[in-house]
């Protein structure tokens, strides 16, 4: 059995988060379009499954592109900083939807422990900190900028996986068949 070299990895890790968090955006779109709070938690699903994923192909990505030689450094370059800008505008909107839904997710806690103080005192400090968070609506310009900053995040990830099969697949690469 051949041992699985870090390229063949990220290769293997890539694909998943990229679907996942362009879907994340189109579901987000959608759910304006059609005001559907049914999109934006499908929205919410494929980003929380997909943030992980496109930090463990950023990494692999990284690792793999010292262990291999290329032929076009500048090519590398430029999908690793376009890789990186995605990797990061998607974990900023991960983040901002977790203050989002950080009401809820107090809420769904302090049914699993209903007699923890510390939970009550959680939440407390993030009501004060926090109380955009437990209100109904978010402030339309804020749902305006998450969604640029999740456009800008899918255009940079397609970007960067066109920039990925062109060295995978240009003209000078050689691909096994096998």
């Amino acid at each position: 059995m051949t041992p699985v070299r870090l390229a063949e990895l990220h290769a293997f890790i890539v694909h998943f988060p990229i679907a996942l968090l362009i879907a994340s955006v189109g579901l987000d779109l959608a759910a304006v379009v059609f005001q559907r709070s049914t999109l934006v938690e499908g929205a919410t699903w494929a980003l929380l499954l997909g943030v992980p994923g496109v930090v463990a192909a950023t990494i692999s990505g990284w690792l793999s592109g010292r262990a291999t030689g290329v032929l076009s450094p500048e090519l590398l370059h430029l999908h690793k900083v376009t890789a990186a800008l995605a990797t990061v505008i998607f974990v900023v909107l991960f983040l901002a939807r977790v203050v989002w839904l950080s009401s809820r997710l107090m809420g769904w806690l302090q049914l699993a422990f209903p007699k923890s103080k510390r939970l009550i005192r959680i939440q407390s400090a993030l009501r004060t900190a926090l109380p955009q968070a437990y209100s109904r609506r978010v402030p339309r310009w804020v749902a305006s900028m998450y969604l640029m900053a999740g456009v800008a995040g899918a255009v940079l990830l397609i970007v960067t996986s066109y920039l990925g099969a062109k060295m995978v697949y240009g003209p000078g690469t050689v691909v096994p068949l096998h």
